[in-house]
């Protein structure tokens, strides 16, 4: 699923039912790749939170925040990036299909 809104606004979705497949190394380099053409947000839904860990020590040239900070802020982005835990559910993945642009 491939949609792209008017004003270039994107929302991307990097899922997989397995661990260590680099979704969060793909989240990470599509979020700096869009710092560059807006404000993005990655999404953090890795429960180790690794992303967040370096953002905090200001290694990112995005914001990052976890699932219910990013819930109330992700509006406030041109571009978002959500990386998933490992093995979603099914309701989660039918939640962000229907909600993301790419996926």
């Amino acid at each position: 699923m491939f949609l792209c809104y008017d004003d270039g606004d994107m929302i991307i979705t990097i899922a997989s039912f397995k661990g260590g497949v680099g979704k969060k190394t793909t989240a990470v380099h599509l979020a700096g790749y869009l710092s560059k053409k807006g404000k993005t947000l990655l999404v953090d839904g890795d429960p180790n939170r690794s992303s967040s860990d370096w953002a905090a020590a200001g290694l990112l040239p995005f914001s990052v925040m976890d699932e219910e900070q990013a819930s109330i802020e992700a509006r406030n982005f041109q571009h978002v990036i959500i990386d998933t835990k490992a093995r979603p559910d099914e309701s989660d993945l039918k939640e962000l299909a229907a909600h993301t642009d790419l996926f």
